[in-house]
C-alpha cells in the first residue's frame, strides 16, 4: 500500500477542464496551431458555461476566470489579426 506521500502531492483544488484548454491556447507557439487551439479553448469554455447554469462552479471565482479567459483568447485573436499577424510572444 502505497502512502500519500509516495502518490505526490495532492492538489487543492483541481482545474477545471476548460483550464487546461485554455491554457494550451495561450502557450502554443505554431500559429496555424494557436487559431485551432484557440477555438477550441473557446468551445470548452462555451461547454462550461452552459455546466454552469445546473451545478455549482469548481471555485468561488471560476466565473470571473472564464469571463478574463475569454478576454484573453479575444486579446489573443485580434493581435493574431493585426498587420503583423504573429503572436503575442513572437
Amino acid at each position: 500500500m502505497q502512502s500519500k506521500s509516495e502518490t505526490g502531492p495532492t492538489p487543492r483544488c483541481a482545474q477545471p477542464a476548460w483550464y487546461k484548454a485554455y491554457f494550451d491556447a495561450m502557450v502554443e507557439r505554431d500559429r496555424s496551431q494557436a487559431l485551432l487551439e484557440i477555438e477550441r479553448a473557446r468551445h470548452a469554455i462555451e461547454n462550461r458555461t452552459i455546466e454552469l447554469r445546473q451545478v455549482a462552479p469548481s471555485s468561488p471565482r471560476e466565473a470571473q476566470d472564464i469571463l478574463h479567459a475569454l478576454t484573453y483568447l479575444g486579446i489573443l485573436l485580434m493581435y493574431m489579426n493585426t498587420e503583423s499577424g504573429g503572436l503575442l510572444w513572437d
